[in-house]
């Protein structure tokens, strides 16, 4: 396999130092240092002036053209050359560091992509990239990166199957230990996807490419890419009939909560609250109309892989009003009565008769429910109404005086976390 890479080399010609960045292949090197010995200095100063791309037209030119010259070179004048040539540990950078480091790319047969303009692969994470909610929908798909985020995933069974596509930049290591178990997950999913296709299996299998630093970076979401970068399957949503995931995970004895979202439209948050989720047995987390993509890849950058794991409700294809109603209705058929739902709210006292409790004082011991309101604005006109009504009940977290509020995903953690303390 071909791995591009820069030399730079200096040759310490009559007290000027000529720099030669050349990208070529791997089985080039050689190449270099014999044009060091052998070229005039006024031949080795014309090369200088050739920029060498890493295609094989260019490479095979630029081959031809050193050996003609290598054929035609007086023995004294190439001695004189290689005896005042210098070549040291820092003009071999990264060269150096490839050599001494474990590359995940070293063994394997997986296909390298070395054009991030004309790749097939990387159009297809672009498009995931910049499609909005509905077209992300439609697609079915969505972008995972990071040596964390990945590796986490991979480490998940259920969330393993979903991958269909991962690119890794041709200088990525295992000196991390993240980045070892990257390698150690990787390459179980290869074997699992080369048996699933042995019997024709095509659901679950995975396709792993190697990239060059550009095309690792055309496929990322993100200014300063990791190195690795994934394609998933968005998974299916929450059922409430599904017996499986209608009770919290792991544990039949923790009773039922449920996290609505209504309206909140920052991924970070979003993100962050599906990961309070996971680490607090959350039954379900329910998205009412106007709230983010779950699956926008800020989103599950922020989840950490919470995205793949907890179950999630979308009602955002109906109106306000009867999203609230369908939500309170299913609840209800889980023996959540509408008095154990709570709608955060910014005051001690809420918009009812009642006074609003706060976060410790209420019985997380039994099924419950929490909204959360949209950043800044707070909870909308449907679950206001709601609260009027003396439908719904409201709860709050305390805070220091002259504090008006806290970041949604703060607020639904702390809530989260108290529940996790009292059935614990």
């Amino acid at each position: 396999m071909n791995y591009d890479c820069y030399i730079s080399a200096s040759a310490g010609i009559e007290g000027s130092e000529v720099e030669m960045f050349i990208k070529y292949s791997y089985r080039s090197i050689l190449l270099t240092f014999f044009m060091m010995m052998y070229l005039s200095t006024k031949q080795l100063k014309s090369v200088t002036a050739y920029v060498i791309k890493s295609n094989i037209r260019s490479l095979q030119r630029f081959s031809s053209y050193t050996y003609s010259r290598m054929t035609s070179i007086p023995s004294q004048s190439s001695h004189r050359i290689y005896k005042q040539s210098t070549i040291t540990r820092s003009h071999l950078s990264p060269l150096s560091m490839m050599a001494s480091k474990s590359s995940i790319t070293t063994n394997n047969n997986w296909e390298y992509i070395t054009n991030h303009k004309t790749s097939k692969t990387v159009k297809l994470f672009k498009s995931v990239l910049r499609a909005n909610k509905s077209k992300r929908s439609e697609l079915g798909l969505t972008v995972a990166e990071g040596v964390r985020l990945v590796t986490d995933i991979l480490a998940n069974e259920e969330s393993r199957r979903l991958v269909r596509r991962i690119v890794i930049s041709e200088e990525i290591d295992c000196t991390d230990e993240y980045q070892q178990k990257l390698e150690h997950w990787l390459s179980i999913v290869d074997e699992e996807s080369r048996q699933r296709k042995e019997v024709e299996q095509i659901d679950g299998t995975c396709s792993i490419n190697i990239g060059t630093s550009e095309v690792v970076t055309a496929c990322s979401g993100t200014v300063t890419s990791q190195g690795v970068v994934a394609l998933l399957d968005v998974p299916p949503q929450y059922n409430p009939k599904d017996e499986n995931i209608a009770s919290p995970p792991n544990n039949n004895s923790i009773p039922p909560f449920y996290l609505i979202l209504d309206g909140l439209s920052d991924p970070g948050n979003v993100g962050t609250l599906l990961r309070s989720c996971k680490a607090s047995y959350v039954t379900a987390c329910i998205l009412l109309p106007g709230s983010s993509d779950v699956f926008n890849p800020k989103a599950v950058r922020s989840a950490m892989g919470a995205s793949f794991s907890v179950p999630l409700l979308d009602m955002s294809k109906i109106s306000e009003q009867e999203a609230l109603e369908e939500v309170l209705k299913l609840l209800e058929d889980f023996d959540i009565d509408n008095s154990r739902v709570f709608a955060a709210t910014m005051e001690s006292s809420g918009s009812s008769n009642a006074a609003s409790l706060a976060h410790y004082d209420v019985n997380f011991c039994s099924a419950a429910a929490v909204i959360l309101g949209k950043e800044g604005e707070g909870l909308r006109s449907p679950v206001l109404n709601a609260i009027k009504q003396g439908k719904i009940s409201t709860v709050h977290v305390p805070m220091a005086e002259g504090m008006e509020s806290l970041n949604a995903a703060v607020c639904g953690s702390i809530i989260m976390f108290e529940r996790m303390r009292q059935i614990a």
